[in-house]
């Protein structure tokens, strides 16, 4: 994403934002909140329309929203819950690509009969994240993955980020919670003043410099 503007009546929310992610890593966005990270990853993912600036997935320049073409090789994972509460796990996980391989995760094999409303707030996130790497896509976002979600299923997310981006997917992704993103990030970069900015791999001790880390 290059040269990135998002406004709203009388406030400008991104201005000139850079953004990069590349296959096989991971890569973090870190920032105070209503720094912007949210709607950098919502103009990435083609849910709101940049007022100017282009976004480019693996070399093909896409000036507009383009749900068709983001979607061929992006998947998105919002701040809100996205699955129907009502319904149960089995249902949501049975009408999806590779439900075989989701109804053998352990985790998920041991709610499938609940609904979406009796899980926990971790086991809820999981299946979320579960769900969006079965869809194969190329690039994943996500926004918020770990906050509301019990430690113990964090590092099962973890694992399964680091297993995605070893078999070359790339990961984009913000959470408040800074200590697990220094953890699995392989590459950070830094929301100020409107604008992205990448710090590279070597990014804990410049976030640890300017307070974002301890």
């Amino acid at each position: 994403m290059d040269g990135i503007y998002f406004s709203v009546p009388k406030l400008t929310i991104l201005e000139g934002a850079y953004l990069k992610a590349s296959p096989g890593e991971i890569t973090a966005i870190i920032g105070r909140n209503g720094s912007g990270k949210s709607t950098l990853l919502k103009v990435a993912a083609g849910q709101i329309k940049a007022s100017s600036g282009i976004t480019i997935i693996d070399g093909e320049r896409i000036h507009n929203k383009s749900l068709k073409k983001r979607f061929q090789r992006i998947s998105y994972l919002p701040q809100d819950s996205m699955l129907p509460a009502d319904l149960t796990v089995k249902r949501i996980v049975k009408a999806l690509p590779g439900s075989d391989k989701l109804t053998d995760d352990p985790l998920i094999h041991k709610v499938l009969n609940q609904k979406v409303i009796q899980l926990s707030g971790g086991e809820k996130r999981y299946l979320e994240v579960a769900i969006l790497f079965s869809f194969q896509r190329k690039y994943v976002l996500m926004d918020e993955p770990f906050t509301g979600v019990e430690p113990g299923i964090i590092d099962l997310i973890i694992d399964k980020m680091r297993d995605e981006a070893n078999n070359g997917r790339g990961i984009l992704l913000t959470d408040h919670l800074h200590r697990y993103i220094s953890v699995v990030a392989n590459r950070g970069s830094l929301m100020h003043n409107k604008q992205c900015y990448d710090l590279g791999k070597n990014y804990t001790q410049e976030l640890k410099n300017m307070g974002y880390l301890k």
